[in-house]
């Protein structure tokens, strides 16, 4: 009898340490998610992250637009746009030939003319920017078609310069000219750039 008080003391000391320890562990969790939270506060989502979550890899319907990240590699340029191919479109030899673009294999190949509009809906003003670049144009064979390479020449019936500066808020159209073997159709426009270059996101041509 006389020895258990102590231990009765002893177990109420362990359980009062005990309680403080959880207690302290809880308040100590608290103050991290605290500053986790804090920490996010801080940093909210620009609309180049929000860009990151794109439509890549799917395919759209002609005239929906999606946003991009655009990025360059010589010089670590970024931003973010918002992509739309809105047509697709027969063109001809004799309007190539007229702007002095016609290609060599004129009779095996039909021009086909694909309109891109392009808004910068980043934070910053992009330079030389390329917009009309990364746009291709797959075949119902599977191919990615041919892009006519003008130049500076450019093809009245699809005029594709790209501007040398593109301001935050800008809105452009271009147009690019590709060749698609004869008997074959256009399927699929894309568009890649970034960090979304393996996973183009796609327009499916109707037939």
């Amino acid at each position: 009898m006389p020895n258990r008080p102590p231990r009765a003391a002893a177990r109420s000391g362990a359980a009062l340490v005990c309680a403080l320890g959880v207690t302290l562990l809880a308040l100590a969790t608290a103050g991290c998610e605290d500053d986790t939270a804090a920490s996010g506060r801080r940093q909210p989502a620009t609309r180049a992250d929000m860009a990151a979550d794109s439509d890549g890899g799917k395919t759209l319907r002609l005239g929906e637009p999606t946003s991009v990240t655009y990025k360059r590699g010589s010089d670590h340029m970024r931003g973010a746009l918002r992509v739309t191919a809105v047509s697709v479109r027969k063109g001809t030899h004799a309007e190539l030939r007229t702007a002095g673009a016609e290609p060599s294999d004129v009779r095996t190949t039909q021009p086909y003319y694909v309109t891109m509009t392009f808004e910068n809906i980043g934070e910053n003003s992009l330079h030389y920017p390329f917009l009309n670049t990364p746009t291709g144009l797959e075949d119902t064979s599977g191919v990615d078609d041919q892009p006519l390479i003008t130049g500076d020449t450019e093809v009245a019936a699809c005029p594709g310069k790209d501007p040398d500066d593109f301001a935050v808020g800008a809105k452009i159209s271009l147009c690019k000219v590709f060749l698609v073997p004869n008997g074959i159709r256009p399927s699929v426009v894309t568009y890649s750039t970034g960090d979304d270059t393996k996973r183009p996101v796609g327009w499916k041509v109707a037939r």
